[in-house]
């Protein structure tokens, strides 16, 4: 060793020392910055200590550690310092009968003796070097490879910064180390990982799920609309948990008539079923409405997630549902949503065709394409019970026990039972899937339940950018008109874009029917409107031209909620220049979200009798929220406030009396005063909630971990499972005669032949 000493610490990428880090201990000591570590420096901090020690050490080639740490002494050592022990396990195995496989691993322990001890000083906070010692026993790491040490291995701020940004977008973040690759700043992926993971530590010190907890109580501080629940059990652990924004319990109010509700998608740490509640804007637009996180996919747990959605939504039910097959979740929507119109998803159905009828429903087969012509395309309740009476005496199928199941419910599946009631044209739970799939990008099974919720804010963002790109494409672009009618015109000015494009398809189709008029009733006439081309796409339209009020047999107005092509033909004819106001539903418009855009700028509301209950409620609130900010500057404001809260109150309640038109004799001052501090009382005696991590969820369907799909965890079905199975033994078919169990070498064919 030369004994060659780095240059000053100021030059090393590691740290920053000054001379203000390196006190001079006594006059016969002199110190430079250029020095190697010698007996009586003194420096400010331990820390000062190692960066220094550090920083010399990089220059000569080995690594540092510390190995004791004691009130008034540290010892650093080289990182090769010591012997590595080998601990035997062979009498272990021989008496538990096991045979584990070592991990194979290398160490740099040499003993070797180079030491740096450090002790208190007489100036309080300072450290002096007492003892030096710079023999090494063993090579020294050149340059190019010194910075593959683990005490060298330095991530800066932008590094890091990067890392958690990358993390948050769902971006590999072992990419971080390659942009950082060239110089001293070098790390390696898995430094990036163990970045990630120190931070969801740190994070969840409290745990995962009152991490979670705190999170939303700090989201309500924020926004006092923010809604969220959590139900525990007796050990104080969560079992079910839901949550939704301000934003999203706004637009429900908007576009909530019709929601898709799946519970298929379990890629977190406690393989909770995530159960997002989707719905459409006016953009035809997936949109969120709440989210939630079960324990178990039981009846109980469905009936409290939907009694909380309900409170959460200010008591308001969705006209129309849309779910998969399961049967406590449709228990639970007949007894929160009575009223609610439930449909099965059309597509987890079909699905299962082509594994329960594998010998008449395949690829290309006759019977798949009759079936699905009977399914999607029948005009009328009646024609479809007869083509399903049909194709089953056909194809044998009479008798199918899983077939007789599907037919008993068929009003809830089959589209042409359901076309009387809205459902915004949707027959599947797809956009429940989409946001599924948009999930997929950011999560994957070790997601803890704080990412999951950040996550679910992240994708509410990304939904509005998309819904704000179609805002501006819809009000600020002209639609190019395919017929140049008049109705048309009028559709493309009040339409968003993407309805305007279903009520162009629609209006195209006008010239290829023909209408005949079968009876007449006053202003009340019957037509027959029958395609030129399609035998089966004809029906009757009942219609009053002097109202222009028509109802079409094909139902489309009722399922979708633009005109069909039918009534449009009459609707031309006759000269009718625009679609009657009644006929144009409001959720479809360009400014149908005119009022949710509102709440996001500037939070100002009308308080017309049109607004919602909610959006009053938020309004209120809003407004609460600055009087509180205000009373918190003086005596004087706050004593204004409460005397003109008082009598706002007084009169509120007043007149709240004078609409019910009730009279009990009470004050409405003292009544609302007892009311308030019965809850002041229960706010003060709330005691401090803490709450345990979830146990791992046991959910309906799921496979073994060998049959794992994608590293999400997507599962197989039967029919993935039994394709595999059928490829794996093509591929292991010999090529010479095509028997299974051995290759074309070991053909006994081939040998006997040669």
């Amino acid at each position: 060793m030369d004994g060659n000493v780095p240059e000053e610490a100021t030059q090393s990428t590691n740290v920053e020392i000054s001379e203000e880090d390196i006190l001079v201990a006594a006059p016969n000591v002199g110190v430079e910055l250029n020095s190697e570590p010698c007996k009586g420096m003194e420096f400010k901090s331990v820390e000062k200590v190692r960066e220094f020690y550090n920083s010399f050490a990089k220059r000569m080639g080995f690594g540092v550690r510390v190995r004791s740490t004691k009130p008034k002494r540290v010892v650093f050592v080289c990182c090769n310092e010591g012997h590595h022990i080998v601990k035997s396990s062979t009498n272990k195995e021989i008496q538990d009968g096991t045979n584990q496989t070592k991990r194979k691993c290398s160490t740099s322990q040499t003993g070797c003796l180079a030491t740096l001890v450090v002790k208190r000083g007489t100036l309080e906070g300072n450290w002096i070097i007492c003892s030096f010692k710079n023999d090494h026993n063993h090579p020294m790491v050149s340059p190019e490879s010194v910075s593959y040490m683990r005490c060298h291995k330095s991530m800066n701020g932008a590094a890091k910064s990067l890392v958690e940004h990358f993390k948050e977008e769902g971006i590999p973040t072992g990419k971080v180390a390659t942009m950082f690759s060239e110089g001293d700043l070098a790390f390696s992926n898995r430094d990036c990982w163990n970045h990630v993971r120190s931070l969801r530590r740190k994070n969840l010190d409290v745990g995962d799920a009152q991490a979670v907890f705190n999170y939303c109580k700090q989201k309500q501080v924020e926004n006092s609309n923010f809604f969220y629940e959590i139900q525990c059990d007796e050990d104080s652990r969560m079992i079910n948990f839901f949550w939704v924004d301000a934003r999203s319990r706004l637009a429900y109010q908007q576009f909530g008539d019709v929601i898709s509700f799946d519970t298929t998608y379990k890629t977190n740490k406690y393989s909770m079923p995530f159960a997002p509640f989707v719905g459409l804007n006016n953009h035809y637009q997936s949109i969120l409405f709440g989210c939630a996180l079960l324990q178990d996919e039981s009846e109980r747990s469905f009936i409290w997630l939907f009694e909380t959605f309900l409170k959460a939504m200010d008591g308001k039910k969705p006209k129309s549902v849309i779910t998969d097959q399961d049967l406590a979740m449709k228990g639970a929507l007949a007894n929160v949503f009575p009223e609610t119109r439930h449909r099965l998803c059309l597509w987890h159905i079909r699905k299962k065709f082509a594994e329960k009828l594998a010998h008449v429903y395949h690829k290309n087969s006759t019977f798949k394409r009759e079936l699905k012509k009977c399914i999607h395309v029948s005009p009328s309740i009646e024609s479809f019970e007869e083509d399903w009476s049909r194709l089953m005496i056909e194809y044998g199928l009479d008798n199918n026990e899983w077939l007789q199941g599907l037919y008993k419910i068929r009003e809830s599946w089959i589209p042409v039972y359901n076309r009387s009631c809205f459902f915004a044209g949707m027959n599947t739970s797809q956009r429940s899937e989409s946001i599924n799939a948009f999930f997929d990008s950011f999560v994957n099974a070790s997601t803890t339940l704080q990412e999951f919720v950040l996550k679910f804010e992240k994708a509410v963002d990304s939904r509005l950018e998309v819904e704000k790109r179609e805002d501006y494409e819809s009000r600020h672009k002209k639609r190019i008109l395919a017929t140049g009618s008049k109705l048309e015109e009028h559709a493309a000015s009040i339409y968003s874009r993407n309805i305007f494009g279903k009520f162009q398809d629609e209006i195209r189709k006008i010239y290829k029917f023909k209408k005949k008029k079968i009876s007449k009733d006053g202003h009340n006439y019957v037509y027959q409107v029958s395609s030129n081309y399609n035998a089966r796409d004809m029906f009757f339209v009942d219609i009053n031209l002097d109202a222009q009020i028509a109802k079409c047999g094909c139902q489309l107005y009722e399922f979708l909620g633009i005109l069909c092509r039918h009534i449009l033909v009459i609707f031309q004819e006759k000269g009718i220049t625009q679609i009657p106001d009644h006929f144009i539903l409001q959720r479809w418009t360009k400014n149908a979200n005119r009022s949710i855009e509102v709440y996001d700028t500037t939070n100002n509301f009308d308080g017309q009798n049109s607004t919602p209950k909610i959006l009053r409620r938020m309004h209120a609130q809003q407004e609460a929220k600055v009087l509180l900010d205000l009373a918190e500057e003086s005596d004087e404001i706050y004593k204004f406030i409460i005397s003109d809260l008082r009598r706002t109150r007084m009169s509120a309640i007043a007149m709240k009396k004078s609409n019910l038109g009730i009279s009990d004799g009470v004050s409405p001052l003292e009544s609302s005063q007892n009311v308030n501090q019965n809850c002041l009382s229960e706010e003060e005696s709330e005691p401090e909630l803490t709450i345990r991590n979830p146990r791992n969820a046991q959910t309906k369907g799921r496979k073994k971990d060998g049959q794992k799909n994608t590293q999400n965890c997507r599962f197989k079905s039967g029919i993935e499972l039994s394709h595999a199975q059928q490829v794996a033994v093509k591929r292991k078919a010999c090529h010479e005669c095509g028997e299974s169990g051995h290759n074309s070498r070991t053909c006994k064919k081939r040998n006997q032949n040669d």
